[in-house]
């Protein structure tokens, strides 16, 4: 009898994929992705290999082969992995176990591997499933070995691959050194054994993407996978220097900060030098972090071999500036060296394994050299428990990992998150950059026991506290202990200014505040006998209500008018503080977190155009004070303010030049809050990641409550991309929806809260981009030309149309 992995719409079987190649083909590749971490450790690389050949063990039941030939409807009796699984788990190979069992539902919290494990043995007679493996893979290796692309790639696969099934092996060489049965043995693997499922779930993707090009295609896809070519590309963003170092000087324009900047700069390609460790960058706003970050990321990857750099932005941030200017430094010819990801599609909760699968086919994997991401698809990758989040981990392995404004990490996640980034610098290779004007307190504590030792963290800038004075650009008018500003107030205040920016705490005061200033600007243009406001002296807004590529095209606009000294006013929620360039004579800020105060700042005098005394950032309490984002950042807001009136006399000369007050006011921030999950009468992370509770750790290790749901916005190139993925048929060759289309779509998404998400799909304001997917598109007409998508309090005027 004939097994088989894949079929297709036909009834004849002869282009439907062999079951024994599909396991073969993804056991090659799930060690190849092994070796990316496993340091030629042959207990990792084995592992590795017996977990691709076991994923399919179940697809050798009858039931899942009557299923294939459509003589039976998928249910339970269809299910497959836990078989494997069970298989890894009776032989003692735990980190397999969970890897197989959860290769299409997840990773399962330890007591449900057991008993699913439990169950499927009772069922099945599995070394008879075992048996028939033992007896094709032979033939799947022989095979292979015929197709392979040269004699030298067969050559090579002869040698590697064992002629008859392997036993489990060993456990891994640095597990081997820690005490059993300690929590230190017990977090260790459990990252592990997420390092393993990772390189299972993208071996598996891949080769059920590509196969119809079974054998040669889909085991070298790992060998073609774009290298990161350091030396170049450090190359390329040493010109980017000396072209802004020429520019500068031809200008004759504020010369210490650009002797500041180079000076950062060649510290950064000094420092790259060193072993992989962790590292700080202590810059004040508007130092060149963005560039001299890059270049030590790629002096480093030179140095120690690593295999890409991994740039990480607050989820709060415009991720698309930075991309943009990676990408037109280090992949201006678009060759895929530059991958920018902060979205992600999610299948159906009620969709079968088998459908989810082939949803999971276009997630991403990092695959590309250089990656820009997000707080959240970072950090929330490393706890999940799902196949489509953690196909991208094995990738973090052997990289440069650059953590921008870093002082915006979850204070929630700190515990979890900074064992598991002591656990990839040691056994995975990986290298950590914190990056931030104002450094938190990262200190080993009571709070923090993961933290680091006093030299723990090698400083790459030179003299951080000097920098401070001579990129000093700004004066603060601290106007907290004043009467609250109202919107009308504070609207004309900002209508006298010209060119102005004013920072709010939450997205419904941003949409307030600029209605308000809208009126009030054009009440003003009617009185000057003007008729009706022009737009392009309407004030400009920023959230996250808006997609990327419409942000991103405001604030080019918001440049050029800056630059060439029109009028311009914007009114932003936080999105714009952290590593925004844009420069500004004047900002407001509405009180909030110390941080977030001087990251602002950073948005004035930018370019240090004018002296010091001549640009003024205004902190205020807005009238609606009690009203503040919920959680660590009112807390860190009343913290901020403690910190403020501790500072006693010159409490804003302070603020401006001495960076150590921020490594004061995080480390009692970090005092105040938790920094673990913390509910009365349950677990923290660390306690059920040590358990090995997966689906626990990956319910509590959220960065954000509501992540929402990503909505496609038709506007713009968004349209025709729209209309050509409809269009497509299905079983012509080509899927009807790839990755590459993912990652052209994610610039015109926004994630709606799953309440507004609901409330969109009852109104029918939103249908699937595609009759399987779970990705939306709003309907053209439902989104402001001005404010984004709004769900509530929509505006009746100024929609796209």
């Amino acid at each position: 009898m004939q097994y088989f992995a894949h079929s297709t719409e036909k009834a004849d079987t002869s282009d439907w994929q062999q079951l024994a190649g599909h396991l073969l083909a993804v056991a090659v590749l799930a060690r190849e992705f092994a070796r990316g971490f496993g340091f030629n450790d042959p207990a990792v690389n084995d592992e590795a290999f017996l977990t691709g050949l076991l994923h399919d063990l179940g697809k050798y039941r009858p039931a899942f082969q009557a299923y294939l030939r459509r003589e039976r409807a998928g249910d339970a009796e269809t299910r497959h992995a836990i078989y494997g699984g069970a298989h890894a788990c009776i032989s003692n190979q735990l980190g397999a176990a969970f890897t197989i069992a959860g290769h299409h539902a997840g990773l399962h919290d330890l007591a449900d591997l057991q008993d699913g494990a439990d169950k499927a043995a009772e069922k099945e007679n599995l070394a008879a499933l075992v048996g028939l493996l033992e007896k094709e893979y032979p033939v799947a290796r022989a095979s292979l070995l015929t197709n392979a692309a040269s004699k030298q790639v067969a050559a090579s696969l002869e040698k590697e691959l064992p002629a008859t099934l392997p036993p489990f092996p060993g456990v891994a060489a640095h597990l081997a050194k820690l005490p059993d049965e300690s929590d230190t043995f017990a977090l260790a693997t459990e990252l592990y054994t997420r390092m393993l499922f990772s390189c299972l779930v993208d071996a598996d993707r891949l080769d059920s993407a590509y196969w119809s090009k079974l054998g040669t295609s889909t085991v070298q896809l790992a060998e073609s996978e774009l290298p990161l070519d350091a030396d170049q590309l450090l190359s390329l963003v040493i010109a980017e220097r000396d072209r802004k170092r020429a520019a500068a000087h031809a200008a004759a324009h504020n010369p210490a900060l650009s002797d500041a900047q180079n000076r950062i700069f060649d510290a950064c390609l000094a420092t790259g030098t060193q072993p992989p460790g962790f590292f700080s960058l202590t810059v004040p706003t508007g130092g060149g972090k963005t560039l001299s970050a890059m270049a030590f990321a790629l002096a480093h990857a030179k140095a120690n071999r690593l295999r890409r750099v991994i740039v990480v932005i607050p989820y709060l941030s415009i991720i698309e500036q930075n991309a943009a200017e990676y990408r037109h430094i280090l992949d201006a010819d678009n060759k895929g060296i530059v991958l920018e990801n902060h979205s992600s599609v999610k299948p159906r909760d009620n969709a079968n394994e088998e459908a989810n699968s082939r949803l999971e086919l276009i997630t991403e994997n990092w695959d590309a050299p250089i990656i820009i991401t997000t707080s959240v698809q970072f950090i929330e990758s490393l706890f999940t428990a799902s196949p489509s989040r953690a196909r991208k981990l094995h990738n973090i392995a052997r990289s440069v990992v650059i953590f921008d404004e870093v002082q915006t990490l979850p204070t929630h996640l700190l515990r979890p998150m900074l064992n598991v980034f002591r656990e990839l610098t040691a056994n995975y290779g990986v290298s950590f950059v914190f990056s931030s004007a104002t450094q938190p307190a990262f200190r080993r504590s009571r709070s923090l026991p993961d933290g680091f030792d006093e030299h723990e963290i090698t400083e790459i800038a030179p003299e951080p506290a000097e920098l401070y004075r001579t990129l000093r650009r700004v004066t603060y008018k601290l106007e907290t202990r004043t009467e609250p500003l109202a919107w009308e107030t504070l609207a004309g205040q900002l209508a006298a200014t010209p060119q102005c920016l004013c920072v709010v705490n939450l997205t419904r005061h941003a949409r307030e505040l600029w209605e308000t200033l809208d009126n009030t600007l054009r009440e003003e243009y009617r009185a000057r006998g003007g008729g009706e406001l022009p737009d392009s002296l309407r004030p400009v807004h920023l959230s996250s209500a808006m997609c990327p590529a419409h942000r991103l095209a405001l604030i080019r606009w918001v440049r050029m008018r800056l630059d060439s000294g029109l009028p311009c006013r914007v009114i932003s929620t936080q999105l714009i503080e952290a590593g925004v360039d844009v420069d500004f004579p004047a900002v407001w800020r509405a009180m909030g977190p110390l941080d977030s105060i001087v990251q602002v700042a950073g948005r004035c005098n930018r370019k240090g155009r004018f002296p010091p005394t001549e640009s003024c950032v205004r902190v205020f309490t807005p009238a609606d004070v009690k009203k503040l984002p919920p959680g660590i950042y009112s807390t860190a807001t009343q913290q901020a303010a403690c910190t403020l009136l501790g500072l006693g006399k010159d409490t804003a000369e302070k603020l401006a030049t001495m960076p150590e007050i921020f490594h004061d006011y995080f480390t009692e921030l970090y005092t105040i809050t938790a920094t673990d999950y913390d509910q009365p009468g349950q677990n923290s992370i660390q306690e059920d990641r040590a358990n090995l509770h997966f689906r626990k750790v990956a319910e509590k290790a959220k960065v954000i409550k509501d992540n929402g749901q990503p909505v496609v916005i038709p506007i713009g190139k968004a349209r025709h991309l729209i209309d050509r993925i409809r269009a497509r048929k299905a079983g012509c060759g080509e899927p009807r929806f790839t990755r590459d289309d993912l990652r052209r779509l994610q610039r015109y998404m926004v994630n709606v809260r799953t309440n507004n998400f609901d409330r969109l799909l009852n109104d029918t304001q939103i249908e699937p981009l595609l009759p399987y997917l779970d990705l939306y598109v709003l309907k053209e007409g439902a989104y402001h030309a001005n404010l984004g998508l709004l769900v509530n309090d929509r505006p009746l005027e100024d929609f796209f149309v």
